[in-house]
């Protein structure tokens, strides 16, 4: 054999032996990869139901962080202030409580105090309706009665801006039908009016 076979000879073995060491290192690689995308599949197929009820959890915290404040009230809607009773403390100590209950958000409390005080107001009208006999003087009556009925319309107003606000719809629009039907005394007629438009719907 001449040494260029020889050459030939060596260098076919040596390409042989290599390849013959380097496919089972390739075939090794590939081995690990594959292993390490199914460990990685493991991982993911078993986070997968933790991802989702994480996911959930935010949306529901977004929903109920952002929608109340979203979701604005028919009185904001329609730019409908809150009631003022000052004039009606003297005859009333009630009032000043109301219109504090309703400056520190106590919907409800105020609501409570407001239809306590207003249902009073109601039988007081009454009772100057059934007993005109009782007054000597008519003209002191009708004064009475239209401070009464003043008074009592105020309550009712304020009354159903307590209803409003608390969700209370199908009563608030019960009180605005009787509110609307003492159009004398009706200071906020044209805001009731729409109002019971707005939460007819």
């Amino acid at each position: 054999m001449t040494t260029m076979e020889e050459d030939v000879f060596v260098k076919e073995n040596s390409d042989e032996l290599k390849q013959r060491m380097v496919n089972p290192l390739g075939e090794r690689q590939q081995k690990l990869e594959q292993m390490d995308r199914c460990e990685y599949s493991k991982k993911v197929t078993k986070l997968r139901p933790l991802y989702y009820l994480v996911a959930v959890a935010a949306c529901i915290a977004i929903v109920i962080w952002v929608w109340p404040t979203n979701q604005l009230s028919p009185i904001d809607e329609l730019g409908i202030g809150t009631p003022n009773m000052t004039e009606f403390r003297a005859a009333s100590p009630e009032a000043a409580r109301i219109e504090q209950l309703i400056s520190e958000d106590k919907i409800e409390e105020a609501l409570r105090l407001t239809a306590n005080v207003l249902k009073n107001s109601d039988l007081a009208i009454e009772e100057l309706g059934d007993i005109p006999e009782l007054w000597e003087d008519e003209e002191e009556m009708a004064y009475e009665d239209h401070i009464e009925r003043v008074k009592n319309s105020e309550l009712r107003w304020t009354y159903i801006y307590l209803l409003v606000r608390a969700g209370k719809n199908k009563e608030a629009r019960k009180e605005l039908k009787r509110y609307l039907k003492a159009p004398l005394y009706c200071e906020h007629e044209q805001e009731a009016r729409q109002l019971l438009e707005k939460i007819r719907k």
